[in-house]
């Protein structure tokens, strides 16, 4: 009887052992993402009025918790800046500690509703649905980030952001822009470099180099 080596999985050379395909991008991605989801972290819990060190915890537990028991093979977990108003609330009303609690039993109730399965509801949902959702943060994102390529400051909605462009397209900062521009060089540059510089280039995430 043979058994049939996961795709998921490959031979290792130098210990033998089976050893999950493109382990390297997800390590360097993974740093990438800690580099930005720390200062995230401390931000949001300072915003919030929680000790640093609990922006620390709960972002690293999200992701080890999201990671080992999440269901879908591409998921994002880190600290959400639109829960810090939500957190802000919760504190500065029932007090730092009444807050954990109120936590651990949303984290109780989430359980649950996982063992009932209700998240297949979403199934119900059409596509077209969830892909103009994201099509739409991204926009916004974009929108707000023009803004800082260009040297000036985003405004809080997207409207704001588009009406402010012209303005914004006046008054340019040479020195934004030039910083703009090498990141961008690098961004779409940094995986095309032929050779051996290359191979050692792309063991860097391009957007950790930029």
């Amino acid at each position: 009887m043979t058994t049939a080596t996961p795709p998921s999985l490959t031979k290792s050379t130098d210990h033998g052992g089976p050893r999950p395909k493109g382990l390297q991008a997800d390590l360097s991605a993974s740093v990438a993402v800690f580099l930005i989801a720390l200062p995230l972290s401390l931000g949001i819990a300072l915003t919030a009025g929680a000790p640093l060190q609990a922006g620390l915890v709960a972002a690293a537990v999200g992701g080890i918790v999201a990671g080992r028991l999440g269901g879908a093979p591409l998921q994002v977990s880190g600290p959400t800046a639109g829960l810090t108003v939500v957190t802000a609330g919760l504190i500065q009303h029932y007090g730092w500690r009444t807050t954990c609690a109120i936590t651990v039993l949303a984290g109780c109730c989430q359980l649950g509703l996982a063992f009932l399965r209700t998240a297949r509801s979403a199934l119900l949902v059409s596509p077209a649905i969830m892909h103009g959702m994201l099509a739409g943060i991204g926009v916004t994102i974009a929108l707000a980030q023009l803004h800082i390529v260009l040297g000036g400051t985003p405004q809080s909605s997207a409207l704001a952001n588009v009406l402010g462009l012209p303005a914004q397209l006046a008054d340019l900062h040479p020195a934004a822009l030039g910083v703009s521009a090498l990141t961008l060089c690098v961004l779409l540059g940094w995986s095309r470099v032929p050779g051996p510089v290359g191979r050692a280039l792309r063991k860097v995430p391009a957007a950790l180099a930029a």
